[in-house]
């Protein structure tokens, strides 16, 4: 009788414990989520390209960027990665000296203007939309590769003459070479780099990203063109169902 008593109460505990083993082996099983969406942050190095008659010399190129990311895994190795970013591509001079006229002949006229402080303030919608290809399981390193658009939201600059003036706008431009009416609307580009992801929970990770946008569009005089070095890190969720 003790015997029968030992079965009853032995086997629905393995049944239990069989039961519960399925879950977890599913739990294991390999898969991808969709969809990921997330916020990030961080720093550029910016780096114009522009021509060298134009003489200008950059003291400070840095700036920030913040904004959103959404991801679409094709499969557990291929996604498009969208950033959908506020961004600055200004720079600072402490000083600049243009000439107004290089043939300039006349004693009483003066033959150069010296700027001080000048300060431009560059800011775009940033959309860079990139291949993402991830190499490993909870630790991934990442190649990207992919275009970038750029709205401009923000163009103010700022400097002042040798008595400590402040100077209009346009004729800032002017003195150091660029246009009076400041920069195209709209720029394009290339963007590439590495990145790093960890997956801190299934549908939690943070990562990293170092990337080159470099500009195709001349967006203003001496063939001026954006150029960065962005460094970026982020916070992604994953939503939705896995897929096997």
């Amino acid at each position: 009788m003790k015997k029968i008593f030992l079965i009853l109460f032995i086997v629905p505990i393995l049944g239990f414990s069989q039961g519960e083993a399925k879950p977890n082996k599913e739990k294991k099983k390999k898969g991808y989520y969709k969809w990921d969406i997330g916020i990030n942050g961080g720093v550029n190095i910016n780096n114009p390209l522009v021509d060298e008659s134009k003489d200008l010399s950059f003291d400070n190129v840095g700036g920030k960027l913040y904004g959103l990311t959404l991801v679409y895994h094709f499969n557990r190795f291929f996604a498009l990665k969208a950033d959908f970013d506020i961004e600055n591509r200004g720079w600072f001079m402490k000083n600049h000296t243009s000439l107004v006229d290089p043939n300039n002949s006349n004693p009483n006229l003066a033959s150069s203007v010296n700027l001080d402080s000048i300060t431009q303030i560059l800011d775009y919608f940033d959309i860079p939309a990139f291949m993402h290809i991830g190499f490993g399981k909870k630790f991934k390193v990442d190649l990207n590769i992919g275009p970038y658009f750029g709205f401009k939201i923000k163009d103010e600059i700022y400097a002042y003459n040798s008595n400590g003036d402040e100077l209009e706008a346009s004729e800032t431009r002017g003195a150091i070479g660029l246009s009076p009416d400041g920069f195209n609307n709209f720029d394009f580009g290339l963007v590439y780099g590495i990145g790093f992801d960890y997956q801190i929970h299934e549908r939690f990770s943070i990562g990293f990203d170092a990337l080159y946008e470099r500009g195709m569009r001349i967006i203003n005089e001496g063939n001026y063109r954006n150029s960065s070095i962005d460094f970026d890190f982020g916070i992604n969720f994953q939503i939705g169902n896995k897929k096997k």
